[in-house]
């Protein structure tokens, strides 16, 4: 059983978000997930329960005092296939001064994980935004953090302060806890943004997550219609991204899984069309989305970058065939521009003839999708 929090000390930087689409994606591959609301908000619960009020019992009976506790295993709900949920609500709040001075405290919640710990492969832990007993008790029991930043000044400041914080806690806990951060609400169409995420990934190396969760509004729909983003907005890139992100997540377990399929969810992979017969062509809707192909038989390497994944290139590699190099995408009818990067060298499209002007130089090709017409249309 791996254990792993979602922690930031900072509210508004999508880690509740995080929990509930991690978990699912995670879920959706077929692993057993135990989500566990370790916020007095209770919004992991909100966003996975569209009728809390029906929840008797929540995480607080399962870690109060010992004379009033709950079993875990008694206070779990189940939400979906493969996926449980270890509810919270406002009660939790009151934990930390109930069980002030209490010997092994800050140990309740991995020894409560214990009496379940064969039913589930993953259990991710929601944290409150502030360090106290309640995130104490989830680093106890974890053997991994995930850190969602938002690219900004302050982030940046903080970033490595939180590590710093981190660390300390985990050596306080007594044992050793991986940290990656992962940056969320991403506005890849500013020149401020681009460079603190860069400045982010330089500063942490492998202790940032490849993986780039863009802003996406369809996330916070999602969570108001106690949804998660693969069922309520599937071709969202919100979707992409913490789909993405799950994958980056299972890889550790062995890169074999990379290529893991997710249940009823739209891949973003080129492995569903027969390579060997493809040609190169303008962007073209295939039905499972739409298909990007370059003509480039010497090339090493080629990747995709456009606003559609805030023109990051890593992590987008294209498939090839021996000459035709290949990749399908989930997009919504709108305007998008893209260019390919080939051996790290950015070219527009030579088969499209629509192109802008970039504001850094060079053109981007422009790609027109629109409702109920045929998916590649020239400009108006």
């Amino acid at each position: 059983m791996k254990t792993i929090a979602i922690v930031n000390q900072k509210g508004g930087c999508a880690k509740t978000i995080t929990a509930i689409n991690l978990s699912a994606f995670l879920a959706s591959s077929g692993r057993r997930v135990l989500l566990i609301d370790m916020d007095p908000q209770g919004h992991a619960t909100l966003g996975l329960v569209k009728d809390s009020s029906r929840i008797q019992t929540t995480i607080y009976d399962a870690l109060t005092r010992e004379q009033e506790m709950t079993a875990l295993r008694d206070i779990i709900v189940t939400v979906r296939e493969n996926l449980d949920l270890a509810p919270a609500d406002i009660m939790l709040a009151a934990l930390p001064e109930e069980l002030a001075g209490a010997v092994g405290q800050e140990n309740r919640l991995s020894e409560a994980l214990q009496e379940i710990r064969h039913n589930y492969e993953y259990v991710i832990i929601d944290c409150p935004p502030s360090v106290g007993s309640l995130t104490f008790n989830a680093l106890k029991a974890c053997s991994e953090v995930i850190i969602p930043v938002e690219p900004s000044f302050f982030s940046l400041h903080g970033i490595g302060m939180q590590l710093e914080t981190l660390d300390l806690l985990a050596r306080k806990a007594g044992h050793q806890i991986r940290e990656r951060a992962l940056i969320t609400l991403y506005r890849g169409r500013f020149d401020f943004v681009k460079a603190v995420t860069e400045e982010i990934r330089k500063h942490l190396g492998d202790r940032c997550f490849k993986t780039v969760i863009r802003f996406c509004m369809k996330l916070s729909e999602a969570a108001a219609h106690a949804m998660p983003i693969a069922d309520f907005s599937s071709r969202s890139s919100g979707c992409a991204d913490y789909r993405a992100l799950a994958r980056e997540v299972l890889e550790q377990e062995s890169p074999a899984l990379a290529p893991c399929t997710f249940k009823g969810v739209a891949e973003e992979t080129s492995s569903r069309i027969p390579v060997r017969e493809m040609k190169a062509s303008p962007p073209v809707d295939i039905g499972s989305g739409i298909l990007f192909t370059l003509e480039a038989p010497h090339a090493h390497c080629v990747r995709l970058a456009g606003d559609f994944n805030g023109w990051i290139p890593d992590g987008n590699e294209m498939q090839s065939n021996g000459h035709i190099w290949s990749k399908i995408v989930s997009l919504l009818p709108g305007r998008y521009h893209y260019r390919y990067v080939v051996d790290g060298n950015w070219l527009s499209d030579p088969l499209n003839v629509d192109i802008e002007p970039a504001p850094w130089g060079g053109y981007n090709s422009v790609l027109v999708l629109e409702k109920n017409n045929p998916p590649w249309a020239s400009r108006a």
